[in-house]
């Protein structure tokens, strides 16, 4: 389960807007940038002193869809996966990427295995203490959907005001929904699936959820067809969104820094945003 980077063959892409609040909700997207929110502010513009061509060793989850899994040919893809690709061929790196347990990514970066984790470990005090982090690639958001017939078109409390709202039980979009709209009835489930099975059904209003699986699961078999979107994305960083990075060994300060610039370069390209439209079937943002 290891894949050796060929520039050639490269998927590239993003492009998006930087979350100015607290709670943020997206403006409705330009026809430049698609729906896609920026997670980089961009701060490197000259390629840092490494040497060229340096062997930098990656290694993903091997279970961890969109953002890296093991493909049909056995090799490792994914969002995660693609973007580091297109960060490694921008600071001329020579890096190969490995698929691993999730369990074995962190102690692989200890134990001198990998140079870096492009998934894995959440960024807690005790992570960032094992290991460097690169500024953040990604951020977990979060959004609503209703029936494609469904009469409403924002997203607001006041919209919502009186509106079932289905969300999964003990989630941090749950409280969310507690604390930001009172008034409306708040309709717990077990998973997402039946979230989204009741409002496929009539039996909710509306459904909220984080943002990428509300995507697949609008955009899959389940809802054939049946639900949309509604409105834009939210952020907030006190309940459901949270920052993902790549982690690098913290005895290697110069690779951490060569992925940062080559996320950069990868951001200002437009690769990037390519690469998320690749793998996000509908509008991110």
């Amino acid at each position: 389960m290891r894949r050796r980077v060929k520039f050639s063959t490269v998927c590239q892409a993003i492009i998006a807007a930087v979350f100015l609040s607290k709670v943020a909700v997206a403006e409705e997207p330009s026809s430049t940038t698609q729906g896609l929110p920026l997670f980089r502010t961009v701060a490197n513009t000259e390629r840092p002193d490494i040497p060229r061509n340096l062997p930098v060793r990656l290694v993903a989850d091997a279970d961890f869809a969109p953002f890296s899994f093991v493909s049909r040919t056995g090799a490792p893809a994914g969002l995660a996966v693609e973007l580091a690709i297109a960060a490694c061929e921008r600071a001329e790196l020579d890096c190969t990427v490995e698929a691993r347990p999730f369990d074995d990514l962190l102690p692989a970066l200890l134990r001198g295995e990998a140079d870096a984790a492009v998934t894995g470990p959440r960024l807690d005090s005790g992570t960032l203490t094992a290991a460097l982090a690169t500024r953040p690639y990604f951020r977990g958001l979060g959004r609503f959907a209703v029936a494609g017939t469904s009469t409403l078109r924002e997203a607001t409390p006041v919209a919502l005001g009186s509106a079932r709202i289905g969300v999964v039980s003990n989630s941090l979009h749950a409280r969310w929904l507690e604390s930001y709209y009172p008034a409306a009835t708040i309709a717990l489930f077990d998973n997402l699936a039946a979230v989204g099975g009741a409002l496929k059904a009539g039996e909710v209003d509306a459904i909220f959820g984080d943002n990428l699986q509300v995507i697949y699961w609008v955009s899959g078999e389940a809802a054939a067809g049946c639900c949309r979107l509604l409105g834009a994305a939210f952020s907030d960083l006190d309940f459901f969104s949270r920052d993902l990075a790549f982690l690098v060994r913290r005895d290697r300060p110069d690779i951490r820094q060569a992925l940062d610039y080559g996320l950069d370069q990868a951001q200002s390209s437009g690769a990037t945003a390519r690469i998320l439209q690749t793998y996000v079937p509908l509008p991110l943002w």
